[in-house]
């Protein structure tokens, strides 16, 4: 149950990291990057998560936290990137690229299961 309640907390986090009402994030600005140099909202969405996970990842592994202004200077963002709220991603697409990315951990597997298990 606990790892349902942290992958839960980290995809709602991720889907306010994409946010209009939120502080810029690496990852949205990202997105907006990658919108700007002609990427589809879905293929631009799917981009920015792979690399905000493989962030948190790499940093998970230095045992050290996620730090914004790193994955900025990593991304060669600048330092303001405009944004357009109708520009963003609706949030149940950021959740489901994220569930597709993470996976669904501690749920449990309802397929293929046997019968009476």
């Amino acid at each position: 149950m606990t790892e349902h309640v942290g992958t839960g907390q980290l995809v709602d986090w991720i889907v306010g990291l994409m946010g209009p009402e939120t502080e810029p994030s690496p990852t949205r600005d990202y997105y907006l990057t990658l919108l700007r140099q002609g990427r589809g909202v879905p293929d631009a969405v799917r981009i920015a998560v792979d690399d905000l996970l493989e962030e948190v990842r790499s940093a998970v592994a230095r045992e050290e936290p996620y730090n914004a202004r790193t994955h900025r200077s990593r991304l060669a963002l600048p330092s303001y990137v405009p944004m357009a709220p109708h520009r963003l991603p609706r949030p149940a697409l950021v959740r489901r690229i994220v569930l597709e990315r993470i996976g669904s951990y501690g749920q449990p597997a309802t397929r293929n299961r046997p019968q009476g298990t």
